[in-house]
């Protein structure tokens, strides 16, 4: 169990810095209670944290409009944030919102406030 908790931080510090230097909350919660599943989370995002066909922050977009439509408000800050990480600008997050709220309904925007708004509010 040791050796997976120090494989795990390494996978926890490696995905951290590959987001710009921050760590979702959840992400920080897996790697505390079950680092082991860490490993796991961590292979399955690697797709995302390079270029590949789409490139990166294209993917964190893409994320963070499938988590409003889904309806994850505690997941819409840190897709966004990892976006601006990206070098996502405040016009193209919104405009992921938008398309967002047209798949998804107006309850997106609802989803989607509270993490945007703390996020352009860090921004300034």
């Amino acid at each position: 169990m040791a050796d997976g908790k120090q494989c795990s931080k390494g996978l926890a510090d490696k995905l951290c810095g590959e987001m710009g230097g921050f760590m979702p909350g959840t992400l920080k919660t897996i790697n505390e209670l079950d680092p082991e599943f860490m490993d796991v989370i961590a292979k399955m995002d690697e797709m995302t944290l390079s270029d590949g066909a789409i490139d990166k922050k294209t993917k964190r977009l893409i994320a963070l409009a499938c988590v409003t439509i889904r309806g994850c408000e505690g997941c819409v800050y840190s897709q966004a944030k990892v976006a601006k990480n990206f070098g996502a600008t405040k016009k193209e997050i919104l405009e992921v919102i938008k398309i967002a709220v047209l798949t998804g309904g107006v309850p997106c925007w609802s989803t989607a406030r509270k993490g945007i708004s703390q996020l352009f509010a860090e921004w300034e």
